[in-house]
């Protein structure tokens, strides 16, 4: 009986530590530490906008400390949700 308990429990964690790994799998990151999508709204569809906002960064010379804001601002002008979008259509976030 203790066996067949341990073997429960060892297959509850496992399915559990997977399904938590899965998750992850939905989100899209970008080099500033922002993450996009998730369970139910697939963050692997944004790489078109992920790209144009990383060359985007790149070619407006976007001073280092606002890169991160800048960022989310920008995947929001093309149409990404994100949480807060308070502020972006303002410069210098408004591209």
């Amino acid at each position: 009986m203790e066996g067949t308990v341990r073997r429960l429990a060892r297959a509850v964690l496992a399915i559990g530590g997977l399904t938590l790994q899965g998750c992850g799998l939905f989100e899209l990151d970008d080099s500033y530490g922002n993450t996009y999508g998730g369970f139910f709204n697939y963050g692997n569809q944004y790489q078109w906008q992920l790209a144009t906002c990383q060359n985007e960064v790149t070619t407006n010379a976007v001073a280092e400390p606002l890169r991160q804001r800048y960022m989310q601002c920008c995947m929001w002008r093309h149409g990404v949700p994100i949480d807060n979008s308070n502020g972006c259509e303002a410069p210098p976030y408004s591209g």
